[in-house]
């Protein structure tokens, strides 16, 4: 229970957090990531997260996972092909793979650049599972952002997954 006028969040059961125990809890994480530098990027993910790399002619493919079902994945396409059809492609993959999904389109930013996105929701073996696809262009290559985990596990997962997106830098920006 907080003091009545003192400042504080409720997690997602309801329940009243100080705002102090909240700083602790992101200082904690902070002191937990490792940080990724290669291929003109850099961006951090939790230490105790599986990172892996994969490269072919002009595509580079790289994945952090925890040990649940949420991963993190960012692709580099050198070839520069249209965001448009980069996000198409993704969202028809979807498509293909699953007889009913929600879609909803935004427009953000990443590293600063204009990002087109989108919202995917589908049920599979009876969990709803949230997909979140951020697509830009840097002056060398086109990138794309994924993310994605069954929704009971993103309530733990989300922050972090949403932090490794923040704090993504490219170098050619």
């Amino acid at each position: 229970m907080h003091a009545p006028h003192e400042p504080h969040d409720h997690d997602d059961d309801g329940d009243c957090r100080s705002r102090s125990d909240r700083d602790s809890t992101i200082q904690d994480l902070n002191e937990t990531f490792s940080v990724f530098r290669n291929f003109g990027v850099q961006f951090r993910f939790p230490a105790d997260w599986t990172l892996s790399e994969q490269t072919k002619e002009d595509e580079t493919t790289i994945t952090v996972e925890c040990d649940g079902t949420s991963f993190w994945t960012l692709m580099l396409f050198d070839a520069r092909p249209d965001p448009d059809s980069v996000l198409d492609t993704a969202v028809e993959a979807f498509n293909e793979v699953y007889d009913e999904i929600d879609i909803v389109s935004t427009i953000t930013s990443v590293c600063g650049l204009p990002a087109l996105g989108r919202d995917i929701d589908f049920v599979c073996y009876d969990l709803v599972n949230s997909v979140v696809l951020r697509v830009f262009q840097t002056a060398e290559r086109t990138v794309m952002v994924m993310y994605q985990g069954t929704d009971h596990e993103l309530k733990s997962t989300r922050d972090l997954l949403e932090s490794m997106t923040s704090s993504l830098q490219c170098d050619d920006e």
